[in-house]
């Protein structure tokens, strides 16, 4: 009986130190996001809020600044103590909502950038209506956008499901435990993590085949806007390989108690590095109020980017 209590006692007492760490990386999470808000924040006022509406536009201020009020929201439910499983069940719906809107944001901004990389083939929407958003029918011709939420939107919000009908009881210990802590935690929960990874990994392949091809074809001619695209490329692929590979490992292998460690960081990592993207993309067409470039692709047509700046505006404007 004595081992037992001991064994008991070690084990709440693991609890609580995780659940102390998961805060303080939640909380740490978010002084970096608000960091970076305030850093790009001239850059942003410079290139967004002077342009003309448009899709990068809005999908960068939602990005933004929705990001930061559901990541406010999965740091205040880590830190706070609830004391009931009915709160603590709804508090949870309401992280897993959040942070699925926020990758499938995240995720459309990538598969934007790819499918202009591309040259817009409508190949690649059935690709992307497959993994991502849906139909997401960005079609030329209509320039309409179809968000019927399928393939990995689905997989998530129908792992969240799932998992939530199997946490039904919670750890409660007064003031000393933060946050909500099921006393079981299903390990299918690992496939929320994995989809998002899957996506990206596609992403990054289609990203690193373009550029190569057009970097061997056009040696001479590489354009800055390419360049980006490639630099963008690998950095948004390390930063969510980290992230969404780390948080993976974690909800596969770890401790019940660190399940939630990467939550926040996730996402901020998942926000700042897609904002961060529009805007490079944004201020190198800027550079040059005149300056049109035109990627050339195999049947002939051409991309026009165009600075912000001049009487046109490029695709993603």
């Amino acid at each position: 009986m004595a081992t037992e209590d001991a064994a008991q006692t070690a084990e709440l007492l693991q609890l609580i130190a995780d659940s102390r760490l998961t805060g303080y990386i939640a909380i740490a999470a978010l002084c970096v996001l608000i960091h970076d808000h305030l850093l790009s924040f001239p850059k942003e006022v410079e290139l967004m809020w002077g342009s003309r509406w448009g899709l990068a536009k809005i999908v960068y201020f939602w990005n933004r600044y929705f990001s930061l009020i559901a990541i406010s929201l999965n740091a205040s439910v880590i830190v706070r103590e609830i004391g009931t499983e009915t709160v603590c069940m709804n508090w949870l719906k309401v992280q897993g909502i959040t942070s699925t809107i926020v990758i499938a944001a995240v995720d459309f901004v990538l598969m934007l950038r790819v499918w202009l990389m591309w040259g817009r083939p409508p190949t690649l929407i059935w690709l992307f209506a497959i993994l991502g958003l849906g139909a997401i029918s960005i079609l030329s011709a209509t320039r309409s956008i179809d968000l019927s939420p399928t393939g990995e939107v689905v997989i998530m919000v129908t792992v969240d499901f799932f998992a939530y009908a199997e946490m039904k009881r919670y750890v409660h210990l007064g003031p000393i435990l933060k946050g909500c802590y099921a006393y079981n935690v299903p390990r299918f929960l690992s496939i929320y993590a994995a989809a998002p990874l899957v996506v990206t990994f596609i992403m990054f392949g289609l990203t690193i085949f373009k550029c190569a091809r057009t970097f061997r074809d056009r040696a001479s001619q590489v354009m800055p806007l390419w360049r980006l695209f490639l630099r963008d490329g690998v950095v948004w692929f390390l930063a969510v390989f980290l992230a969404a590979g780390t948080a993976l490992l974690l909800w596969t292998i770890g401790r019940e108690t660190l399940k939630q460690l990467l939550v926040v960081p996730a996402l901020v990592v998942y926000s700042t590095v897609a904002s961060r993207t529009l805007l490079n993309i944004k201020a190198i067409m800027a550079q040059d109020p005149l300056a049109t470039e035109r990627i050339e692709i195999k049947t002939g047509e051409q991309i026009v980017f165009v600075s912000i700046n001049s009487s046109r505006v490029s695709s993603m404007a």
